[in-house]
């Protein structure tokens, strides 16, 4: 570096790092020193248009990075445009200096240039630029000047026009047009991938939480849909795949998985992405609809598993702490220490409070809506893939394909409950006990189920399952496997039990439908697969009887009295059976209300009878009365002492006198509570007005007890109706309606529990606060599986072969919690007969029936001995040897 004097520029003409410096400090006064770095710029750009075979020179790379670094620093917006031009030229294929000349030309006529003119005033003089960025279609294309672009050039223009953008002096959209058609032409897998990663960390930066940009992110998505869009065979455009080449092939599965890696960020999680990939399931591409069919069906999976990874990478990040052990103690470290100690801390109360105190409706809530249900049209996107996949004959698309397409189509129809008939006889087509993974057919049909498909269709399909898996000449693992597969299959439509009427079948037959309807008697089916619960496998029998519990629990009236069990005999008793098909349950009010009711007038009986004994033992002492329960039993006398009723009632007349004095003299001072509640009128609708009660009849209504055993169902619907229609109730009182409803479905299916609730009512705890501990367990492998709407994994209908093997630790539990069981009793009432015969003395049970069982009786065993001895006694005989007298 020389110098020439003080308060003189100095001369740099060695390093561009050195001039970058410079320019950022001052750039007016560097321009020129600018300029003439651009220009080398522009005329290394035109050698390599005009051969860009060749190779280029040593310092090209480093003059592109500085021209981005100090344009988008330092000047202004035209000089960021030229040079972002030049570099999109380079990229292109094209001639920049070509094409400003050619518009400089039209407007201006040719005009020679100074030196000492500047970029600045050239542009000025020639007004707008040429904007290289606009693409006028989405078909991926480059010219063959730019496939010949050396790779280290066309890295260093891609890395600066990266810089700018990152910089904020560049739209996206422009930037995102480029670089998916280099990404889908350059076949340079480093590139792809830095592209790749731009663009998405981009859409990130942009929706971050403050500056999310709607009209951006429009913009982009649209170009997205155009790029996916482009590979869909539509009316309009009667494309083929041999239409398509291999680059626009490429650009929409890179659009794809960015528009699937974007939601599973929750960057994009409306309803245009979901558009997006819809679009693609339509698409003539396989790999570009599998991937986006693979979007639809595990994306909540991958979410969930994203969310544990990031809650457990947080939390062990805060275990770890340095306490500097090894290394010296300073003010720095220990304020470093008992930071990480402070947020350890605090990550742990955080996290213990999650735990307890999170609520599951409100956490529900929070949850990412699947985006299964955010399709805009899923009756037609079903119909379209299932049209694609019947077609045998017409495509190419392997088996994997189908079994893709089938579960997705299975998944729209079971989601959104679709009525598409088609599916069921095409499904039938693949249940063979030769077909490949027809176990996944078998999961995917009843996925296809729901309460609205017609019974016609699933009798069908059970009757297939029947013939081909339900029959002696399969194995016990098919038999198994095809049982567990009906009883999924009616569990998601208990309407395919009800025996069809005979009114039904002959409007059927005069509709035409009859003919080509399958019919199946439901109860011979059930009672056939019910006797299976005693086959010789394993496997068969724990099917049969995970069968026989379902119809116990459905239709108990399908089986045989000795297979209903207590549960389904009692379920039986009570008239239990499944809705007919386009039947509904409608309620009237809320569900509960004559039960709280009920409840609340018991309650306040019991409550009334209690105060009026406690009452009386206080004025009596030496009362001779006297009840098994402690509970005094209202007298009923009409001669009571009318002094005593007097006094009573002015006690009362007074206490509310001064309970109006207190009002009056708060509402003089302004001292009245604004927060207190207004005294509500009771109402009740008389001819469809709201009637309010009178204070003698309210009074009564209170003191009269309701019984809903005594009711017919008109009149406990009337009582629902009316108290929903006059009562506004409160959260409290809604979870004890729940519960209630609760209790009352056990009761009906288990006469045990009836039992339990009489001894109780008998005793008095029937009206203490209902217990949360009646709420069903969940399963400790269910709570950790990810649970996904519409969801049948095949695991749900394999055969249960074998049972797993428990860990030493898993069998010592069980049999402490064997030993608890039947030393502490959880349970009313006395001891059961399994307790009294493990408690009975061993000579008592020796010669018992049981035992009779498996030795014989005791002549059987009387007899055996004898025998026994006989024998002995006769072979010690013969073994004697016999003498001969002398």
């Amino acid at each position: 570096m020389a110098t020439t004097g003080a308060g003189v520029r100095p001369d740099v003409t060695l390093k561009l790092s050195q001039l970058q410096n410079l320019c950022k400090r001052d750039p007016e006064g560097h321009r020129t020193d600018y300029d003439a770095q651009v220009r080398r710029l522009q005329s290394e750009c035109h050698i390599l248009s005009l051969s860009p075979s060749a190779r280029p020179p040593p310092q090209l790379s480093e003059l592109i990075q500085f021209a981005a670094a100090v344009s988008s620093s330092s000047y202004d917006a035209d000089t960021i445009n030229m040079v972002s031009n030049l570099l999109v030229c380079l990229l292109l294929g094209k001639s920049y200096d070509a094409a400003t000349e050619e518009q400089h030309n039209q407007n201006h006529g040719v005009g020679s240039v100074n030196a000492g003119e500047t970029t600045t005033s050239k542009s000025k003089k020639r007004g707008k630029y040429v904007d290289h960025f606009k693409f006028s279609d989405v078909i991926m294309a480059l010219p063959t000047s730019a496939l010949n672009l050396h790779r280290d050039v066309r890295k260093s223009c891609v890395s600066a026009l990266i810089l700018i953008r990152n910089k904020g002096k560049l739209p996206p959209l422009k930037l995102l047009e480029l670089f998916f058609r280099i990404m889908a032409v350059i076949p340079d897998k480093g590139l792809r991938q830095q592209l790749y990663k731009h663009i998405v960390n981009d859409v990130r930066n942009i929706n971050k939480k403050g500056k999310r940009d709607e009209a951006v992110n429009k913009n982009v998505q649209t170009f997205l849909h155009k790029v996916v869009g482009s590979t869909v065979e539509n009316k309009k455009n009667n494309r083929n795949k041999a239409d398509i080449d291999e680059a626009t092939e490429f650009a929409a599965k890179r659009a794809v998985d960015m528009t699937a890696e974007l939601y599973r960020r929750r960057v994009w999680t409306d309803e245009r992405t979901v558009a997006i990939l819809a679009s693609g399931v339509e698409s003539i591409v396989p790999t570009v609809a599998a991937a986006c069919m693979r979007f639809f069906l595990g994306i909540e999976e991958k979410m969930a598993d994203d969310e544990d990874r990031e809650a457990n990478d947080l939390w062990n990040g805060v275990q770890r702490i340095d306490y500097h052990e090894h290394s010296r103690k300073t003010k720095k470290r220990a304020k470093q220490v008992t930071k990480q100690v402070r947020n350890k801390i605090k990550q742990q109360k955080k996290r213990e409070m999650e735990l307890d105190t999170t609520d599951q409706g409100v956490e529900a809530s929070r949850k990412l809506y699947p985006a299964i249900e955010l399709l805009r049209d899923p009756q037609g996107l079903a119909e379209s893939v299932l049209k694609r996949i019947q077609r045998t004959g017409a495509n190419s698309f392997r088996f994997e394909y189908k079994l893709l397409a089938i579960n997705f189509v299975t998944r729209l129809v079971g989601n959104h409950e679709l009525m598409l008939l088609s599916l069921y006889p095409f499904l039938r087509r693949y249940m063979g006990g030769h077909q490949r993974d027809v176990t996944q057919i078998l999961a995917y049909t009843v996925q296809a189920c729901h309460e609205t498909v017609p019974p016609e269709d699933i009798h069908g399909v059970l009757q297939t399952i029947a013939h081909n898996f339900i029959t002696e000449r399969c194995s016990g693992e098919q038999i198994a496997v095809g049982i567990n597969a009906c009883r999924a299959i009616c569990a998601r439509t208990p309407s395919s039990l009800v025996a069809e009427d005979s009114n039904t079948l002959n409007e059927d037959e005069s509709s035409g439908r009859g003919a080509s309807s399958i019919s199946v008697d439901v109860e011979a089916f059930a009672r056939d697969l019910a006797g299976y619960s005693k086959h010789r496998d394993r496997s068969v029998a724990v099917a049969g009887r995970s069968w026989t519990n379902f119809i116990r629990e459905v239709h108990p009236s399908l089986l045989q009295g000795k297979d209903r069990g207590t549960t389904g005999s009692a379920l039986h008793r009570a008239g239990e059976k499944p809705l007919r098909y386009g039947e509904q349950r409608v309620q009237s009010g809320v569900a509960g209300a004559d039960l709280l009711v009920e409840y609340e007038a018991k309650k306040a009986a019991y409550l009334r009878k209690k105060d009026e004994s406690l009452k009386n033992g206080k004025e009596c002492v030496d009362s001779e009365s006297d009840s098994d329960d402690g509970i005094m039993i209202e007298k009923m006398n009409d001669d009571v002492d009318e002094n005593e009723e007097n006094e009573e009632w002015v006690e009362m007349e007074n206490s509310e006198d001064e309970n109006d004095d207190e009002v009056e003299e708060k509402r003089e001072s302004g001292e009245e509570d604004d927060t207190v509640a207004p005294n509500l009128v009771p109402v009740k609708i008389v001819n469809g007005k709201a009637v309010p009660i009178e204070e003698n009849s309210g009074s009564e209504h209170v003191h009269k007890t309701v019984d809903l055993s005594s009711m017919t169902p008109e009149e406990r619907a009337k009582l629902s109706q009316e108290v929903s229609a006059t009562r506004v109730f409160t959260a409290v009182e809604f979870a004890k309606m729940r519960k209630l409803v609760e209790r009352q479905e056990r009761l009906k299916r288990d006469p045990r529990a009836a039992a339990r609730l009489k001894r109780r009512r008998a005793q008095g705890k029937d009206f203490e606060e209902l217990s949360d501990d009646d709420e069903s367990d969940v399963d400790s492998d269910n709570e950790e599986r990810v649970y996904i709407k519409g969801a049948v994994s095949t695991n749900e209908i394999m055969a249960d072969t074998k049972k797993k093997r428990a860990s030493k630790i898993e069998r010592l539990e069980k049999v402490l919690a064997g030993r608890e069981q039947f030393e502490h009793k959880n349970r009313d009432g006395g001891s059961t007969n399994t307790e009294k015969k493990r408690k009975k003395n061993f000579l008592m049970t020796k010669f018992s029936a049981a035992n009779r069982m498996k030795q014989g009786s005791k002549d059987t065993a009387r007899r055996g001995i004898l025998q026994k001895t006989k024998k002995n006694k006769q072979t010690k005989h013969e073994n004697k040897k016999r003498r001969r007298r002398m």
